[in-house]
């Protein structure tokens, strides 16, 4: 007889436990550092890991500790059954410009309705909820018939992917399962990925320097050089806002995840184009300005587009002085367009007419499961009766998750609604509602997987 799922129950007993288990480990600053001794990705990626894990026995699981501390995972179900993964990641981009988050970002505070701070959503939320369903689901005696659960825990995610290689390396990949780190109902294809730097070596007389991160929109940029005065006056009138640093200007963009970054205000190709208004003349303010607002690339990749959208760019960090250049972007390709092949050469060669060169830093593979196939057909058929939507459709994006490290799985939840994103922004949040969305839709999706 199959479990039926007490909703309330779920909301009044498990779903307190599991938003107070959230805050605690976005307590924790789990962004990648420099490497420490048993800390391969810094003090806070392993702290965070031993605190999930700790978390899992304290709820009754099997827990595996790498000992190189480079990832964990908890089982539940029969030790020789097939693994069906749900495959978390437990770091999260830098906080940025502390001076644009209402609270400390790794204080977490529920405020109208919302949980604020970093990881709260990406993804700390959303694997926490799973940990409860799935608590949820032993604590009423059900046992998967055919599978073990594995929840498995990445400290990489956002940078390197080091540490699910490393899993890979000494478990090999599962055939089934999710990962709780896109959009609902499901991802059927992520696009590729590309990592860029654009380099040179050209005359100067002002510096740029800002962003953090490849994947994340550059908020914030400084400047020294001509016509500080004109420039800021230009910024103020669309409406950018800046700031005097100790003879720097400061420019304040606004962040967003890398993949949307419509969603953001990117301060260095603001600043490029108000450069360029004032008259200063130099090929490496013409490639900047020629960035600005062209996230599609066009006219130049106006062909690169498929059922899975169109070539996004983003850039993210930006370091600029006299002889010396470096603007960082990332790129999400279209999955039937092989980077290598078409997009990458043609870009050289634009980034060459400016006097400049472009270095490929690197490339993560695109997934691509047909819509009609059984893994989406049955994650659908479980959205559906989970949540009563039937005009949801498989979905196409350009984030990239660790459903591409495994083939056999695909991005299951945790946004609603994609537009309006907060991962990798200041302030980041996620509704209590939503959560509560998750930790049902979970729970009752893991009995259809696993049966």
């Amino acid at each position: 007889m199959e479990l039926k799922v007490d909703v309330k129950e779920l909301m009044d007993v498990y779903f307190p436990q599991a938003l107070e288990a959230t805050k605690k480990l976005v307590k924790i600053p789990s962004f990648k550092t420099a490497a420490e001794p048993g800390a391969p990705y810094g003090k806070a990626t392993k702290e965070v890991l031993e605190a999930t894990l700790a978390l899992g026995k304290e709820l009754g699981f099997e827990t595996y500790q790498d000992a190189k501390n480079r990832y964990g995972f908890l089982d539940y179900g029969d030790k020789d059954k097939e693994i069906f993964a749900i495959l978390c990641h437990l770091d999260v981009v830098p906080p940025g410009n502390l001076k644009e988050w209402k609270t400390n970002p790794f204080t977490p505070i529920v405020e109208d309705g919302k949980l604020i701070g970093r990881g709260s959503f990406d993804d700390k939320g959303p694997t926490v909820m799973n940990l409860y369903a799935l608590k949820y689901l032993k604590d009423h005696h059900y046992v998967p018939k055919d599978y073990k659960i594995r929840v498995i825990f990445g400290l990489t995610e956002e940078t390197t992917w080091e540490s699910i290689r490393a899993y890979l390396a000494d478990f090999g990949a599962a055939k089934m399962g999710y990962v709780p780190d896109g959009e609902f109902p499901v991802v059927y294809a992520e696009k590729w990925i590309v990592d860029y730097d654009v380099e040179g070596n050209l005359p100067t007389d002002f510096e740029i320097h800002g962003g953090e991160a490849y994947n994340v929109v550059d908020d914030y940029v400084t400047y020294k050089g001509p016509k500080q005065t004109e420039i800021a006056d230009w910024l103020h009138k669309n409406k950018i806002m800046t700031e005097d640093v100790e003879g720097k200007l400061g420019v304040k963009g606004k962040a967003a995840h890398g993949s949307l970054p419509w969603l953001g205000e990117n301060a260095a190709t603001y600043l490029g184009k108000a450069m360029e208004a004032v008259g200063i003349n130099n090929p490496v303010v013409k490639f900047l300005a020629a960035m600005h607002l062209n996230f599609n690339l066009s006219p130049l990749f106006d062909d690169i587009e498929d059922e899975t959208g169109k070539l996004t760019q983003n850039l993210g960090i930006v370091d600029i002085k006299n002889g010396n250049q470096r603007l960082a972007f990332n790129y999400r390709v279209p999955v039937l367009t092989n980077p290598k092949e078409i997009f990458i050469p043609r870009l050289n060669k634009e980034v060459e007419s400016y006097g400049l060169h472009g270095k490929t830093i690197a490339i993560e593979d695109s997934v691509y499961v047909p819509k009609d196939s059984p893994m989406v057909t049955k994650i659908m058929k479980v959205y559906q009766e989970v949540t009563g939507d039937t005009k949801a459709k498989p979905l196409a994006i350009g984030g990239g998750t660790y459903a591409k490290a495994m083939p056999g799985l695909v991005a299951f939840g945790a946004e609603f609604d994609n537009e309006k994103s907060t991962m990798h922004a200041y302030n980041e949040w996620v509704s209590l509602k939503d959560l509560q969305k998750m930790l049902e839709i979970y729970t009752k999706a893991i009995i259809l997987l696993t049966k």
